[in-house]
Order: C-alpha cells, then sequence, then structure tokens
C-alpha cells in the first residue's frame, strides 16, 4: 500500500523554520562556521546548512548533538516562547531540587538554569550548626564562588582552610574535594555559584 503524502502543517512547518534560524543565530553569535560546528558535533556540514535553511527535518539524536555543541539545551532550540519578551524563565520553589546531606543538617537547592547547568552551577546553601557539606571534585581547573549572606563557615581543600564571614565571598579551586562547615552557632545561608573549567578556560582566553 502506497504511503501518503505528508500533508502541510503550517505549526510544523514554523517551527522548523525556527529551529533554522535559532541554530544560524547561535552559531554566528559564537562565531563559528559550518565547519567548525560540524567538527564540534560530528553532524554533516550539509546537514547543518539544510538545517539552517529549513530544507530538511533532524533527527532528536542531531539535534541533541547540535546543542550541545552550541551550549544549549533542544528543549531552548525548538521553545515556542515569545523571544521578544525581557522574560526568560520564572520557577516555582515546588520546582527546584532540594538536596540533603546525610545528616540533615545541610540544604542545597539547585537554583541555576538546566541549560547552562554544563557551563555554570548555582546553588542556594543553608546549613545548621555544625552541618557540614562534603563535595567531590569538579572538573579540573574549576572555580567555586562562595558568598555568605549569614552566619560564618569553614572551607577546608586538602591541608588548607578558610574562614568565611557574613557578607565575605570566597573562591577556590574546585577541582579537588572540599569541605563547607558551618562553625558558627546560628544557620548558615549562601550562594554558591561553581564554574566548570571550560567555561573558566573560554573567560580566561
Amino acid at each position: 500500500m502506497a504511503r501518503q503524502k505528508r500533508q502541510p502543517c503550517a505549526e510544523t512547518d514554523a517551527l522548523a523554520e525556527k529551529l533554522g534560524q535559532t541554530i544560524l543565530r547561535l552559531r554566528t553569535a559564537d562565531k563559528m562556521s559550518l565547519g567548525d560546528l560540524s567538527e564540534i558535533s560530528g553532524v554533516a556540514k550539509s546537514m547543518i546548512s539544510q538545517i539552517e535553511k529549513n530544507e530538511t527535518n533532524p533527527s532528536l539524536a542531531t539535534l541533541s548533538r547540535l546543542s550541545q555543541a552550541l551550549g544549549t539545551s533542544v528543549e531552548a532550540m525548538v521553545s515556542q516562547g515569545d523571544s521578544s519578551s525581557a522574560l526568560v524563565q520564572k520557577t516555582n520553589i515546588q520546582d527546584t531540587p532540594l538536596l540533603k546531606s546525610e545528616d540533615g543538617l545541610c540544604e542545597l537547592r539547585i537554583i541555576g538554569s538546566i541549560d547552562t547547568v554544563q557551563w555554570v552551577q548555582w546553588y542556594d546553601f543553608r546549613a545548621q550548626p555544625n552541618g557540614k557539606l562534603i563535595s567531590s571534585p569538579h572538573p579540573d581547573g574549576s572555580v567555586e564562588n562562595l558568598t555568605l549572606l549569614t552566619g560564618k563557615a569553614l572551607v577546608e581543600i586538602g591541608d588548607e582552610s578558610w574562614e568565611v564571614n557574613t557578607g565575605e565571598t570566597l573562591r577556590y579551586r574546585a577541582d579537588r574535594p572540599h569541605i563547607i562547615t558551618n562553625i558558627g552557632k546560628t544557620l548558615i545561608h549562601a550562594t554558591m555559584v561553581n564554574i566548570l573549567a571550560h567555561a573558566v578556560r573560554t573567560v580566561s582566553s
């Protein structure tokens, strides 16, 4: 039985056109040639050109490789949101992932965007007195930024340690095991921003 030809769909065609425009915009913003994007993503240069011109429908695997190479997500590339709006995203506290230490004294909320997690990880950190957050090493060259909003903390990395008081910011190498301990008598509240290695190299280059 012969397969029927797909009827035109205005919504699908508009989405495909937007996708091509988005890939082209991100590529040119990063000053990448078709060859550059092809080499990084593993997608053929001719295929990328066809996607940008809305001449083909790429597979999900192809979109995933392109989004990673462009530093974004598939969801962001196909989003139908109003690009003229200043608002990018608004989330409720119920939608913010919450992690707790084994002793229950530390809470870590992941407040950074999932779209930038491969570059920057942003957390809201709280710890009860004597609470201790033990972290494994991040990729080589990563830098963690701890800003203490209230309380007093001790940061330990190997044989080195530093005290941090309310209003102070400490930046340290996070590519080795590190520990943050509440050494005060009240709750500590802090923001933590972990800049991953490839982002550090991009900024410094």
